[in-house]
């Protein structure tokens, strides 16, 4: 029975939930000063820390900044090295491609130079031991 009494007590006073006319000028006073304040402008305290706060958020962009410049010219860097080694290898597969071809063609051209410029070789007949005595 004691719940139902207290639920009985509450619906008996339906002013409870309302504010009082004393809380309400409290709220009003507060609220007039808070916009009286609010007009007369930032105190010098507040306009040091707004300004503390600029500082640093310029700091941070200009740090974010940095490091995003620092990223670029370290991929930059990573992609030149790895193109240089690539036009490296590639010089190194031109330059022996080429010289196997070239000495290939050197050394027929050798041959054939040998082939149109020496005498032919006359066959001699030699002699056995046998026979020169």
């Amino acid at each position: 029975m004691t719940v139902k009494a207290s639920v009985d007590a509450g619906a008996e006073e339906p002013g409870a939930l309302e504010p009082t006319e004393a809380e309400i000028d409290a709220w009003a006073t507060r609220e007039r000063r808070r916009r009286e304040d609010w007009l007369k402008g930032p105190t010098e305290e507040e306009r040091a820390e707004y300004a503390q706060s600029i500082r640093q958020r310029r700091l941070a962009e200009a740090f974010d900044e940095s490091e995003r410049r620092i990223g670029d010219v370290a991929r930059k860097g990573l992609r030149m090295g790895r193109e240089t080694q690539l036009a490296a290898e590639g010089a190194m597969r031109v330059t022996y491609r080429w010289w196997r071809r070239t000495f290939n063609e050197l050394v027929e051209a050798g041959r054939e130079w040998e082939e149109e410029t020496t005498l032919p070789v006359r066959r001699r007949r030699v002699p056995l031991d046998d026979e020169e005595s």
